[in-house]
């Protein structure tokens, strides 16, 4: 991408959709345990056509004056009610109006895992990156994808080395 797009696309989506309220921040959180990722059933949305046998990683918007790295704690904490170390952002994905923030995390006590919001989400499982069965939303299917080969580099490194 030339350096005028790109300088063109900062004031479309950092100035003019920001002021006008286009522009929220979404976390997005790729949890690793063990070799496999964690993924929730996406509540129903009939503007963007999800339902509750389409996957998701945990996530949610960033609150007003609200860090990306509180975002990703708070957001998990409400959702899975885990607790987690931030390993690393991904990138950056702009989506409609949301600019979505990718992050590997890993647990730091699995045992506490449950679905916290049933009326959001019926169900949480681990599942393999590679598992095609798996069936992603899919913006979730392209950034996993895009992000396939950090998320599969910081999956092999022991937890000690991060």
């Amino acid at each position: 991408m030339c350096t005028i797009q790109k300088i063109k696309d900062f004031f479309y989506w950092e100035v003019y959709n920001r002021l006008k309220g286009n522009n929220q921040d979404v976390v997005c959180a790729v949890v690793i345990h063990n070799g496999k990722i964690l993924a929730q059933t996406a509540q129903r949305n009939a503007v963007i056509h999800t339902d509750d046998t389409q996957y998701v990683t945990p996530g949610g918007k960033v609150e007003t004056g609200e860090t990306l790295n509180a975002a990703v704690h708070r957001e998990l904490k409400e959702e899975t009610n885990l607790n987690v170390d931030v390993i690393k952002k991904l990138g950056s994905i702009r989506n409609n109006k949301y600019k979505l923030h990718w992050f590997v995390c890993r647990p730091t006590d699995v045992s506490q895992l449950e679905v916290v919001e049933p009326l959001k989400q019926k169900e949480l499982k681990w599942v393999s990156l590679n598992d095609a069965s798996v069936n992603w939303t899919p913006k979730n299917a392209e950034a996993l994808q895009q992000f396939k080969a950090q998320i599969e580099k910081i999956q092999q490194t022991p937890p000690e080395v991060l």
